[in-house]
């Protein structure tokens, strides 16, 4: 057998391999309240260290080339979570989200990084760098415990946008933090903030352009399908990201993001029958959710594979601990803190709903990505690995378990 020949049926078994720990890991645990994701990565690690320890060389290590990360998976990513949020009622707590996920996302970028810098004896600009990877919030797991108990609307709304524009203010910062560490760029204030501000807010405009023209064309067309509709998305998201991203230079997360929002706020048909509309949502639905599934549980695994390959060892536990003790000040922090600003512009939100935000605060795929997307030769990628791994593994054990127990309490 040739060995290209070879490559690909080994690529092949691998991804169907995967594909059945994913779907274990979702069977066997959706009546936990810990997100099957944990557990992929809990899997990724045992998997790494398994090659690791028995230097098994035949089968794969699963190190994703960032160009797969930036290019097909964060796209697929950002328009699953997405399409779940309604634009009127995101209009209605756009100061809350914005403040969480832009001021939010810079201050815990150095409220951990700062720490971290300290504790491993590196520049500050190295700390940022892992900073910002963890400035990332995950609504997926938290959504999966609000589905048990009784949460005002505008409540789920704010920890659920939070999350997902934080995700695409966090991708601008690691970026331009990114350069500035790998690029050899000279930091000045001013500019990074007006390339930050920019990227962000040109990307508004443009997603939701390139939505609504989603929406428009596929509400010409005289029937409707289920494949029309997951072409039409499929395009848009990849379309929003590349424009964005290579033409325009701004944020190819915000501009996804956007488009998803837009697109699901227009696309009606109504020429179509409403039991025809639902049955076409539901299945589009599906597929995206399946998306989002297949998306979360490769970079997960891959995480946990690539730092499962690492030397344990070299990571000092003082410096874990800083960096999950410096993650949850840094989210008491931005909730109470934003909180009090927010009450001075009449935007109040009860001390109920605080420590669900604080509390809500999990990290995941954003954060497995970004961290992924450090180039191999840095001398800090095996270390940063480590002290990512053991945040997203504390925030999805342990937190949810403490959110769940709080809500059990009390009535928010």
């Amino acid at each position: 057998m040739h060995s290209d020949s070879h490559f690909l049926l080994m690529a092949i078994v691998s991804f169907c391999c995967l594909l059945a720990v994913f779907a274990i890991a979702k069977h066997y645990t959706k009546n936990s309240f810990i997100p099957s994701d944990a557990w992929i990565l809990i899997a990724g690690i045992i998997y790494g260290i398994t090659l690791k320890e028995f230097h098994i060389e035949s089968l794969p290590a699963f190190n994703l080339d960032p160009d797969i990360i930036i290019l097909v998976i964060l796209p697929l990513l950002i328009f699953a979570s997405g399409r779940l949020i309604n634009l009127d009622c995101l209009k209605s707590e756009s100061i809350s989200i914005g403040l969480f996920a832009t001021v939010g996302v810079v201050a815990t970028s150095f409220l951990i990084g700062l720490p971290v810098s300290w504790i491993l004896g590196i520049p500050l600009i190295h700390g940022l760098l892992i900073g910002a990877a963890a400035a990332a919030t995950d609504p997926a797991a938290v959504a999966s415990i609000f589905h048990n108990f009784t949460i005002p609307e505008r409540l789920g709304l704010v920890v659920e946008g939070e999350s997902l524009f934080n995700d695409g203010t966090t991708v601008v910062l690691f970026g331009l933090i990114a350069s500035l560490t790998f690029g050899g760029e000279v930091f000045s204030l001013t500019s990074s903030l007006a390339v930050f501000v920019w990227a962000i807010v040109a990307a508004l405009p443009l997603g939701a352009l390139i939505g609504w023209v989603g929406a428009f064309v596929a509400n010409r067309w005289q029937e409707r399908h289920v494949s029309y509709d997951i072409s039409i998305t499929l395009i848009i998201s990849y379309a929003a990201f590349l424009i964005a991203e290579d033409l325009l230079h701004v944020s190819g997360v915000i501009a996804v993001l956007m488009s998803a929002i837009t697109f699901y706020q227009f696309r009606a048909n109504k020429k179509e029958p409403v039991s025809e509309n639902e049955k076409t949502h539901d299945s589009v639905s599906d597929f995206w959710e399946y998306i989002a599934l297949i998306a979360n549980g490769i970079l997960f695994f891959s995480l946990g594979a690539t730092t499962g390959l690492h030397d344990f060892s070299e990571v000092p536990t003082i410096a874990v601990v800083v960096g999950i003790v410096s993650l949850l000040i840094a989210r008491c922090i931005v909730v109470y803190g934003g909180s009090g600003i927010l009450a001075i512009m009449g935007r109040k939100l009860s001390m109920q709903w605080q420590h669900v935000l604080v509390l809500g605060g999990l990290r995941g795929a954003v954060s497995a990505a970004l961290i992924l997307m450090i180039p191999a030769d840095y001398p800090h990628r095996g270390t940063f690995l480590c002290l990512i791994v053991a945040m997203i593994i504390f925030t999805l054990i342990i937190q949810p378990t403490l959110l769940k127990h709080y809500l059990k309490k009390t009535t928010v």
